[in-house]
């Protein structure tokens, strides 16, 4: 792989998202077929910019494929290329218009990223946006955990091909007993938390990974987003108007979570990062406006919550 370049080390931000770009083949329950360059590290990266957060992006992408690094939006701060053999590309078939429920396959999956692949800045939250196991280095949860508060989507960690098929399934865990005692925030949706828990109700789910050892857990669905932290579960609903940009929800409002904790509690965190992943959704692509576009979002369709505590107490 390249290594990032060493001037990126001066430099601060509030978040540094890391993962692979990704080439997207998607195919929605009528048969519609669209191709898209995302996968979560533009979507994350874009969310945390467009709430005016400083953002360093730390991507996997094939040399003949770097023009693909335009499709971060200006409001990036600084993109930082690591080489890989092939870029990812993934084709997801959705079975129902909610798009809750997708059957993918890995055509191309990027080379893993290590501890020297990242450069060492001073970020508040490193944030792991990976696709698929396979995109990072073993070390790279512990070594990164120990630079600063870690954020780690749980898809990168548990979704693999098939042997001898390009599918890709949940597959056994397969990380130490302290692998969730690193993470600060950690994020599943409710199939991956199924998975890993053998529970079928969130805040079981929440509960069992919040034992392991994360400290703030997120469980996302279409309907709204779960979180329990040590005072207890806070939930707040989604308002699209439109599915249209359905892909990269879970990582916008991830993103939009985590960075809106540097300076906000639970709820107002939660409810902005609602706000924002709804904006998102009812357009396809990365999130590409400004802050004042998701506050008025929030004035028109969240008035009922503004100023008001959704902390939704609870035993742990």
């Amino acid at each position: 792989m390249n290594a990032p370049n060493a001037s990126a080390a001066l430099e601060d931000f509030d978040t540094q998202v890391i993962g692979p770009v990704c080439v997207d083949i998607n195919v929605d329950h009528t048969g519609k077929t669209t191709r898209a360059v995302g996968g979560a590290v533009i979507c994350a990266a874009a969310a945390a910019a467009s709430l005016g957060h400083s953002v360093q992006a730390v991507a996997t992408v094939a040399a003949a494929d770097r023009g693909l690094l335009s499709h971060f939006p200006a409001s990036v701060r600084q993109v930082v290329p690591v080489g890989s053999a092939h870029t990812a590309s993934i084709r997801n078939e959705y079975a129902t218009a909610d798009q809750e429920r997708r059957t993918s396959s890995a055509i191309s999956y990027a080379d893993a990223i290590g501890a020297a692949d990242v450069p060492a800045c001073s970020a508040r939250i490193q944030h792991l946006a990976g696709l698929m196991v396979g995109d990072y280095t073993p070390e790279l949860v512990q070594t990164l955990s120990q630079r600063g508060d870690l954020a780690v989507d749980m898809q990168g960690f548990i979704r693999q091909r098939v042997p001898g098929s390009n599918l890709l399934r949940f597959m056994e865990f397969k990380h130490g007993a302290d692998f969730y005692s690193h993470i600060r925030f950690l994020k599943v949706d409710t199939a991956e938390g199924e998975h890993l828990t053998g529970r079928t109700d969130r805040r079981d789910i929440a509960r069992a990974l919040k034992d392991q050892g994360a400290d703030e857990i997120m469980v996302s669905n279409a309907r709204e987003i779960l979180i329990l932290d040590d005072s207890g579960f806070h939930v707040c609903p989604l308002r699209p108007r439109s599915l249209a940009g359905r892909t990269g929800r879970g990582d916008t409002v991830f993103s939009a979570y985590i960075t809106e904790r540097i300076g906000h509690d639970v709820d107002q965190s939660l409810l902005t990062a609602c706000a924002t992943v709804s904006l998102k959704m009812e357009t396809p692509g990365p999130l590409v406006c400004g802050r004042g576009d998701i506050e008025a979002y929030l004035r028109r369709f969240y008035a009922d919550l503004a100023g008001m505590a959704h902390h939704d107490g609870g035993d742990r």
